[in-house]
């Protein structure tokens, strides 16, 4: 499946000491737009190779690892060993970037720490990913996706309106958001690299404060003017946006004036539109537990095509809630071409999001599916040993 690698990143390799989520889909990204990344496993494996749905009979390659690892090479080292931390040190020496999300201290401990293999590399682009940081009083904190969750704020924005009973968001949005700030940290390093010289440095970048920069906007008005004098306004987070119909659910939304007069019409509600609690976007905020109530009260009172018809009439902001069963068929997801069918060698038959970006120039691409474990041992450290064959320096060296 291999294709030629003319993605922006083309040339540039990538070397991945990473498990589970935040580091492998920042590392993906970064090979969807044409990057050489190498992704170093333990012999166990990456853990997020037994998360997910199994093609039967196929072992080591469940989704989510089939989701976040698209066009790397696999390669199995023991970094406990002196052997596996001296073929470490050898490919980082000929890698652009290391990305590595172990708990604070971990690489130092094995010798692959930024300051080590700077020596060798000034110019590397070394990536520290964390939990909280390296503060002394957490970067020992065990943290996961729920725990930056919470510490942000997300749980209390996503209490439930009736009983107030905090919740988190059902999928790791706090590792996913770090793996994009990863993704642009490192392009915009890389860049740095070549307007100064060949200058590399050390980003580090931790899920709780990619989490907070996220969320803070337009979610915590509360948090972000200090003093006195501040007159307290509503959130997003007030508003409704999931009602039940007469026969299932609908998402219906509106931002602006234009857009809520169009729900007001569909749902037969026309009054609204001029009521002074609703007729601009702050009152709405401020008064959402009686607007959500007036949309609830409409739209359960017709079946949920009958509304979609009526909302797309009045060009009004709506969706239906897509499951897993219903999101490809969707005819918007159709249209974008957002989904894309492949066939894996060992998974067979599956289904994966493009690449997000559509560069008109440099293309990103689709060249290799999810590699088995230690897939390409050999072949790159073949690689390694050619290379320092060439310099007449040992790999191991």
């Amino acid at each position: 499946m291999d294709a030629p690698q003319d993605g922006p990143l083309a040339g540039f390799r990538v070397l991945e000491f990473c498990s589970t989520l935040s580091g492998p889909f920042a590392t993906m990204l970064l090979a969807d737009q044409g990057a050489d990344v190498v992704k170093i496993e333990a012999p166990g494996g990456d853990q997020s190779r037994q998360i997910g749905a199994n093609r039967d009979g196929v072992a080591g390659m469940a989704t989510m690892f089939l989701n976040i690892n698209r066009n790397k090479r696999s390669v199995v080292l023991d970094l406990r060993s002196p052997e596996g931390q001296a073929r470490a040190r050898a490919l980082a020496e000929r890698a652009d970037v290391v990305v590595q999300n172990y708990r604070p201290g971990v690489m130092e401990r094995l010798g692959l720490g930024y300051a080590a293999l700077r020596e060798a590399n000034p110019g590397l682009v070394y990536v520290s990913i964390s939990g909280l940081g390296e503060d002394p009083s957490v970067r020992g904190r065990r943290v996961y996706d729920i725990v930056s969750q919470g510490l942000a704020g997300f749980c209390a924005i996503q209490a439930d309106r009736v009983t107030g009973e905090p919740r988190t968001v059902q999928n790791a949005v706090t590792d996913k958001i770090a793996s994009m700030v990863v993704w642009q940290g490192v392009t915009a390093a890389l860049l740095h690299r070549l307007r100064r010289g060949g200058e590399g440095q050390h980003l580090k970048v931790d899920m709780l404060s990619s989490a907070l920069s996220f969320l803070w906007p337009e979610s915590m008005p509360a948090a972000t003017l200090r003093g006195p004098g501040v007159t307290a306004g509503g959130t997003l987070a007030g508003v409704q946006y999931v009602y039940a119909t007469l026969d299932g659910h609908i998402l219906v939304g509106h931002v602006s004036n234009p857009e809520f007069a169009g729900c007001c019409r569909a749902l037969d509600i026309p009054w609204c539109i001029e009521d002074p609690r609703f007729d601009q976007i702050g009152g709405r905020f401020r008064n959402a537990a009686e607007l959500n109530a007036i949309f609830a009260e409409a739209l359960a009172a017709r079946p949920t095509a009958e509304w979609l018809a009526r909302l797309e009439a009045e060009d009004a902001v709506f969706a239906p809630i897509n499951t897993a069963e219903t999101i490809a068929e969707d005819p918007v997801i159709r249209a974008t071409g957002a989904l894309v069918d492949h066939d894996h060698p060992l998974c067979g038959p599956y289904r994966a999001p493009r690449h997000p970006v559509a560069f008109s120039a440099s293309p990103a691409s689709h060249r290799r599916h999810a590699p088995a474990l230690g897939e390409h041992t050999d072949e790159v450290l073949s690689e390694i040993d050619r290379a320092a064959g060439a310099s007449g320096k040992g790999a191991g060296a």
